[in-house]
């Protein structure tokens, strides 16, 4: 599955805004960080976690940041099958003080193709609002350790 569409199936079906983040995140990386219509939706993600986690001042401050890229980033955005002037038309919606899950607007066909993937778990509310402190981070943690021990080799 492209990273895209496995974004759009985290965001509107598993509604794991970390996963979304951490699918982009590696996407851009890869591409020398380049690309900020990725860091738009990137930041809608970061932006809907602190939300769902009651941390608004933490989504009030993020939601400004990503819509102004997303406007920017237009193009590339519905290149990659986000339908841009209905999530610009939904920004009052995702600003409300009250989380409510908001699907991110598709293009046809990349809707249809993250209707047509398998869902294979659906995680707790709870730890999907909580991910970043309750998931494994054995591999982030030893990869930092690797990296340390490199660099002390220097």
């Amino acid at each position: 599955m492209h990273p895209i569409e496995q974004f759009a199936f985290e965001f509107n079906v598993q509604q794991d805004y970390f996963e979304c983040h951490e699918v982009l995140e590696e996407l851009w990386q890869t591409g020398q960080r380049q690309d900020e219509s990725l860091v738009a939706l990137i930041q809608l993600a970061v932006a809907r976690y602190h939300h769902r986690r009651g941390n608004l001042a933490g989504a009030m401050r993020t939601y400004p940041k990503a819509f102004q890229k997303i406007e920017r980033h237009a193009g590339s955005l519905a290149g990659h099958g986000i339908d841009v002037a209905h999530l610009l038309g939904l920004r009052p919606a995702f600003m409300q003080p009250d989380y409510q899950h908001i699907p991110l607007p598709l293009a046809k066909d990349l809707q249809r193709r993250i209707q047509q993937v398998p869902v294979d778990v659906q995680h707790d509310p709870s730890f999907l609002r909580h991910k970043h402190v309750l998931r494994d981070r054995q591999d982030v943690i030893s990869a930092r350790q690797l990296a340390l021990a490199a660099r002390n080799k220097k």
